[in-house]
């Protein structure tokens, strides 16, 4: 006899195979949102970086000359510049960090759902089990009937059959 919730298995198998393959993605586009805060605030630091020196060459270019208030507001119109670039960045590493954050957070939610598939999977395999093991029992229970019942007639030699 075969199982007879075995339709609800291969429905239970399918949604467990399908959770897994979406936790799979949900940790892949973890780790790509992870690796690309991790880029964008090494970039960032390395701008920073090289801002700082720029500003300080940008000054020694300056020193000892004679300006014009053009030239000035050049000057200052660059360093600003410099200035909106880091901020730009900054702004690009904290949309980075709620992109992975958001990503971390839709990979747990996977992850749950990953776990509550394999649970009533397993709770319906462990139905399959126990139901195999009874129907193995009665199957046997049964078989020891039958030989119980079947008694071989002996006739004793010189006996006549009536």
């Amino acid at each position: 006899m075969s199982y007879p919730l075995a339709g609800l298995l291969q429905i239970r198998n399918f949604q467990a195979d399908a959770a897994e393959k979406a936790l799979r993605a949900a940790e892949t586009r973890l780790r790509a949102a992870e690796e690309k805060r991790a880029a964008t605030e090494a970039e960032r630091e390395e701008y920073r970086i090289w801002r700082k020196e720029e500003v300080k060459r940008r000054y020694q270019a300056i020193m000892g000359q004679t300006l014009y208030r053009e030239e000035i507001d050049a000057f200052k119109a660059g360093l600003s510049a410099l200035a909106d670039e880091e901020l730009a960045r900054e702004a690009a590493l904290l949309e980075a960090g709620r992109a992975a954050e958001e990503a971390r957070q839709t990979a747990q939610t996977a992850r749950d759902d990953w776990l509550l598939a394999n649970k009533a999977n397993e709770k319906l395999r462990y139905h399959r089990d126990s139901w195999q093991k009874t129907q193995d029992m009665k199957a046997s229970r049964q078989e020891d009937l039958e030989q119980e019942e079947f008694k071989p007639l002996l006739f004793e030699a010189g006996s006549e059959e009536q």
